[in-house]
């Protein structure tokens, strides 16, 4: 991501939830601190649609644009 983008992003590595694991079901979290532009987004569209964690069962992304509240 931070070869593609011409801005300024920082990528962090992922790291466990602060509530790591529901219903059964582990959670991570990874921050990625950038400037908001269409570039950016379809970045992160694609990362999310080719990667291939979405090819396997039992696995989903969320992605929260500018969130409120980090717990």
């Amino acid at each position: 991501m931070k070869k593609v983008a011409m801005e300024e992003v920082l990528v962090y590595q992922p790291v466990p939830a602060p509530i790591d694991k529901i219903q059964n079901k582990y959670r991570w979290r990874m921050i990625i601190k950038c400037k908001i532009n269409a570039k950016i987004l379809d970045l992160i569209k694609y990362s999310i649609t080719d990667a291939q964690i979405t090819k396997m069962k039992n696995t989903s992304i969320i992605v929260d644009v500018n969130p409120n509240n980090l717990m």
